[in-house]
């Protein structure tokens, strides 16, 4: 059974709370797993976390100073000077008098009082999520604490989460089938959050191509659960995951979504 918890709903409204460093802090998605025989009450408390999450809306956009730049603090320590003339995606913090900036680079950070041109009919880029893979690799032999809620639960399961994720993000399709099948049918609670989002990255890590691939060889019922997962709430920061995807990732959401 789903619940929506007080806690959720303030993580979604402060999600991108910064820490003394202003890098992000936490990444959610707004949706949790659907269970058989709970998808009217999945999709009211879908709608109420959705209609919270659209408060802030993402579009693209460049600095207004083309000669200027700033440096941005990304997320896992790393620095990154975004340049006057560069087109990247951010989300407006009102809260927090700043923004969030996804970079073409795949940095990831926030931004204080910028001066932006926002281009707000300018299709959405396809986000860069490659340095996941690398903290998937550096993190499969993590223990205790470090594992996270979705690492703990597959634990418990007596399963590797990273070492599944790694799998996954080389091209493994035992590994896609058996990451997307927990998240799907296992999970909830914060781990659903995290295995969600992690799941959207893995995503993109895998690629168009090759998911299709792995989607074309799978039962109906694992494809409406990937569906699920990947389009039924906000995959940060895309408030919109199905236009998202049919844009960036077209042949998977033939396979998905049939349209």
């Amino acid at each position: 059974m789903i619940v929506v918890r007080s806690e959720k709903t303030k993580k979604i409204l402060h999600r991108f709370a910064m820490n003394s460093g202003n890098k992000i802090a936490n990444r959610f998605c707004s949706f949790l797993p659907m269970k058989p025989g709970y998808l009217l009450a999945s999709l009211a408390a879908f709608a109420l976390l959705h209609s919270t999450a659209n408060a802030f809306n993402e579009c693209m956009a460049t600095l207004k100073d083309p000669n200027g730049s700033i440096k941005v603090s990304c997320d896992g320590g790393t620095k990154a000077t975004l340049k006057g003339g560069e087109h990247f995606l951010a989300e407006r913090l009102p809260e927090a008098n700043g923004w969030n900036v996804y970079l073409k680079s795949g940095c990831r950070g926030f931004i204080e009082k910028a001066d932006l041109q926002l281009l707000p009919n300018e299709p959405l880029m396809k986000l860069n999520f490659d340095q996941e893979k690398k903290l998937w690799r550096k993190a499969q032999s993590t223990r205790g604490r470090d594992l996270g809620e979705a690492g703990t639960a597959f634990k418990g399961r007596g399963l590797n989460y990273f070492k599944i994720l790694t799998a996954a993000s080389n091209g493994d399709q035992k590994a896609m089938a058996l990451f997307y099948s927990v998240c799907g049918r296992e999970m909830d609670g914060a781990a659903a959050e995290d295995c969600f989002w992690r799941g959207w990255a893995l995503f993109h890590v895998i690629g168009d191509e090759t998911f299709a691939k792995f989607l074309s060889g799978q039962p109906a019922k694992v494809r409406k659960r990937i569906a699920e997962i990947l389009s039924s709430g906000d995959q940060d920061p895309i408030s919109n995951p199905k236009s998202y995807i049919k844009r960036h990732f077209p042949k998977s959401y033939r396979i998905l979504f049939g349209k």
